[in-house]
């Protein structure tokens, strides 16, 4: 969602009588952005990186129960071992190390499909500001002036509908969330009833610009004239199949997430192995096995979410 509203959030002060004005190439000048560079990590960022852990990580906020849970583990294994040392369960190190390797790969296997996931997404995202920059370059010379500044509005809102559409809030109107400001200046009341009223509101965005390149017509058009533009509309309308396609493609994202099964088994394994951590370093570390189990559990359960 973040990566949508920087690729597209352009202009968001321009009221939409000012937009309105644009004719002939402008429709295309408004869509002309600068590349907007995602959030790199640098090895100097290494400081501000641990001191945002316990205050920003959001990782953390969501395996707390989790890790909370066998930091008491460890806490009543080091107990259990200082005060009845002689009826302490001793597993020793060989179990964990052989159940170990197998953990890992487990883990490996979760990381690669959801790094495998987002760099599809990443894809069909780069598809989607291309198609959206080639729609905003043909239109103003394949279509009268006011048919290509409507086309041009919903080009811009189209990214936003999708995004309310893969986020969950394909059935919010749109007054409600929090685009409004962004979106609002570019629909008018019917389209924006169209779009509210259909259950796919980035398909219904797709409509309204086939209902334009379908009535669109330059004035006195001719058979001549229709020829020549032709094949600049067929452009256009193969790059809107194509939007469509990416709907589609991000939807398989969406829809398909890593199986519940193997998610299921990775977490009780993970658990498991985790929780009976405690019978192992005990003996070895004592108290101090508390931090180190709890530094261990927090970067796998990390690595899980």
């Amino acid at each position: 969602g973040r990566f949508l509203r920087k690729s597209f959030d352009w202009q968001r002060r321009r009221s939409a009588s000012g937009f309105a004005e644009e004719e002939g190439s402008g429709a295309a000048r408004f869509l002309a952005r600068p590349t907007v560079s995602g959030e790199r990590y640098t090895s100097s960022d290494w400081l501000r990186n641990m001191r945002s852990l316990l205050t920003d990580s959001r990782i953390l906020k969501r395996i707390s129960g989790h890790l909370s849970f066998n930091v008491v583990m460890g806490i009543l294994g080091a107990a259990w071992f200082t005060s009845y040392p002689d009826t302490f369960l001793r597993l020793g190190a060989t179990a964990h190390g052989l159940s170990g390797a197998a953990l890992s790969l487990l883990l490996v296997f979760r990381t690669n499909s959801a790094y495998d996931r987002f760099w599809e997404a990443r894809k069909i995202l780069g598809a989607v500001v291309d198609n959206c920059r080639g729609l905003a370059r043909v239109a103003p010379t394949a279509l009268p002036s006011r048919q290509a500044i409507d086309f041009a509005r919903m080009i811009v809102v189209f990214p936003y509908m999708l995004r309310l559409h893969l986020t969950g809030r394909g059935q919010t109107r749109i007054e409600d969330t929090p685009e409004v400001s962004d979106v609002l200046m570019f629909l008018d009341n019917d389209q924006l009833k169209t779009v509210d009223s259909h259950f796919s509101k980035p398909f219904a965005t797709l409509s309204i610009m086939n209902q334009i390149l379908h009535h669109a017509k330059f004035p006195g058009e001719g058979w001549d004239q229709a020829v020549t533009v032709l094949p600049q509309r067929t452009v256009l309308q193969r790059n809107v199949n194509t939007l469509a396609a990416n709907v589609g493609a991000c939807e398989r994202i969406q829809g398909c997430p890593v199986p519940l099964y193997y998610s299921r088994h990775l977490s009780r394994y993970l658990t498991i192995w985790s929780a009976t951590l405690p019978l192992v370093l005990a003996p070895l570390l004592q108290w101090w096995s508390v931090p180190v189990i709890a530094a261990i559990c927090w970067a796998l359960f990390s690595i899980e979410e």
